[in-house]
């Protein structure tokens, strides 16, 4: 995975975040992966939250990790000290971190489960549609028994015609 697809898929999960009350920061996240290495940085300003693929130089702290082990750590299956075990460093303070984890909690999954919401609809119609279609395929195998009986008759009228211009 290019270092775009993966700023792209960690930016999404910031969306619909709610940065109102959260104390300004500035966190400058460099992912360590050899296939997707790069940096980028997460900021709150005056309530208003920004993810993007820069460098931030007067930032509050640098955080040196793993694709994997950012992605752990955004979701809360690991904790700031077990990803520091697996390699990460941070440069600067701890509670810059702690800061963007709260931003994250705001983030609504009411939206994400009505997008899955919206989407199973959408494949139900899907499958009525295939399930109409089979009787179509079947109505299609009926009709070439016929056709190849159309094909045997069409040699007899050859024979036919050839009788009579002799």
């Amino acid at each position: 995975m290019t270092f775009e697809k993966a700023f792209e898929s960690i930016k999404k999960k910031f969306d619909g975040a709610d940065a109102a009350g959260v104390a300004d920061f500035a966190l400058q996240i460099t992912m360590s992966d050899e296939d997707c290495g790069g940096t980028f940085y997460v900021a709150v300003k005056d309530g208003a939250l920004a993810v993007e693929p820069y460098d931030y130089k007067d930032n509050d702290a640098v955080l040196d990790i793993s694709k994997s082990n950012l992605l752990a750590l955004i979701a809360g299956r690991k904790g700031l000290d077990k990803v520091v075990d697996e390699g990460a460093s941070i440069k600067g303070s701890t509670e810059v971190i702690n800061s963007m984890k709260s931003v994250l909690k705001t983030v609504k999954k009411t939206d994400s489960v009505k997008a899955a919401a919206d989407a199973e609809p959408a494949k139900k119609p899907a499958k009525k549609a295939a399930a109409k279609a089979e009787p179509a395929k079947k109505a299609a195998v009926k009709a070439e028994p016929e056709k190849k009986a159309a094909k045997k008759a069409a040699p007899a009228k050859k024979t036919a015609a050839k009788k009579t211009s002799k």
